[in-house]
């Protein structure tokens, strides 16, 4: 896996969610990517001002739901559950 931040995720349609997706900043932080275990991703443009996600990996429009302490997002079949505040990044 790339280094990154480890976030819940559930990738495929009925699946649960788990840690076990990688979030990358790319870019400044006006990207993400999200890596999955089986190596798939997305990629996902990030307006710092507002806070609107948008993919870049596809025609799928993101779908954002509010959490607590989470942005949870849909894009497809596939759910993430990204912190709202961005956790330092680990050290190499």
């Amino acid at each position: 896996m790339p280094a990154g931040n480890t976030i819940a995720c559930a990738i495929g349609t009925a699946a649960d969610f788990a840690a076990v997706c990688t979030l990358e900043r790319v870019a400044g932080g006006q990207q993400i990517v999200i890596h999955h275990p089986d190596g798939g991703f997305r990629r996902l443009s990030l307006d710092p001002a507002t806070g609107t996600l948008a993919a870049l990996d596809g025609a799928e429009p993101v779908v954002i739901e509010q959490g607590q302490g989470v942005l949870q997002v849909a894009v497809g079949p596939d759910r993430y559950r990204i912190p709202r505040e961005p956790a330092a990044q680990p050290t190499p």
